[in-house]
């Protein structure tokens, strides 16, 4: 199991530091590059927190860590104009007439605020 390098690539899938996940994870940075090193191991509860961090249950990272295929959630959501249009083209008429309505009504009440 090679749980350090499995951190790592996850971290670096998302495009994160190691200051960027340690701050999301509640630890130092030299911790984490103690951890992807492998120098160190994480506790049962760094363990779940780094999961956490990462979307997923402590289970699948450690499944991950000894080769299964999971599943990895998308590093970001991509909200840049092309893909939220996408995205809206994708939906049926019904859930666009929807959007359109939900969008009018926040729109009214920040006019409002």
């Amino acid at each position: 199991m090679n749980l350090g390098e499995t951190i790592k690539n996850l971290r670096i899938a998302r495009h994160w530091t190691q200051d960027e996940l340690a701050y999301r994870a509640k630890i130092t940075a030299a911790n984490i590059s103690r951890i992807e090193t492998g120098k160190h191991g994480p506790s049962t509860q760094l363990l779940e927190s780094l999961a956490c961090v990462f979307g997923m249950k402590m289970y699948q990272l450690v499944a991950l860590a000894e080769g299964e295929k999971l599943p990895v959630a998308p590093p970001e959501y991509d909200f840049t104009e092309q893909a939220l249009l996408q995205n809206f083209r994708a939906m049926t008429p019904k859930e666009q007439e929807l959007f359109m309505a939900l969008g009018e009504r926040l729109a009214s009440a920040g006019e409002s605020a």
